[in-house]
């Protein structure tokens, strides 16, 4: 049976025991992933400096993607070249209105993984005004709608990493209500080593928007 927010227990301030194993957990999973590329990366460039700025450059992009995915409640629309993520603006604490902000998809909560293969980096853009809580139903076309918001320079833009020869997230089928992985398949050009990697993992816990059957 799954848990309506009102549900939930009133949450403390400060980290709880299993929030503490958990934030551990997850950066000992970013490590362990960022670990098994050193070789690969060692191999594809001149010199130990080099390999290790590389190294630390993948460990960022990893963890910042990593991240998003821990805090995010769904993945909302994906394609080969951009996926869109609904990440929580406010904490749960279990009253009625914070209900029912909880389950609304605000503006300022939307981020969007880009891939740019002109400028062979991948990006994530978010709405510059961190106060929008304009709301959008589910089935908002999400691509559209960051089409439209950067046209009008309502987006701000951080690349995630640089020196992408090629990329792709990589699905078979997508499903809002029930997708929990995203998965970027990454080759970068010689210049930064030459290595095809994946980025990405798991949400963490799949929040059910009120729209799904």
């Amino acid at each position: 049976m799954m848990l309506r927010p009102s549900q939930f227990p009133k949450r403390r301030a400060g980290f709880t025991l299993v929030e503490l194993l958990v934030s551990i957990t997850v950066t000992a999973i970013i490590a362990a992933s960022v670990a098994a590329t050193v070789s690969a990366v060692a191999v594809g460039l001149q010199g130990q400096d080099e390999a290790a700025q590389e190294v630390a450059r993948l460990a960022r992009s990893q963890a910042r993607i990593a991240d998003h995915l821990f805090r995010a409640r769904m993945i909302l629309s994906e394609s080969t070249t951009v996926a869109t993520m609904w990440l929580p603006a406010e904490a749960f604490d279990g009253s009625a209105t914070n209900a029912t902000e909880y389950d609304t998809i605000n503006g300022n909560e939307l981020r969007w993984y880009v891939i740019d293969r002109t400028n062979r980096v991948v990006s994530m853009q978010r709405l510059t005004n961190t106060l929008n809580r304009t709301i959008y139903p589910l089935a908002t076309d999400w691509s559209a709608l960051r089409t439209s918001l950067a046209a009008s320079g309502s987006l701000v833009t951080t690349t995630v990493l640089e020196g992408v020869l090629d990329a792709a997230f990589r699905f078979t089928t997508f499903n809002p209500c029930s997708n929990r992985r995203l998965v970027l398949d990454v080759q970068l050009d010689d210049d930064h080593g030459g290595m095809h990697f994946e980025l990405g993992g798991i949400i963490d816990a799949l929040q059910r928007h009120t729209d799904c059957q």
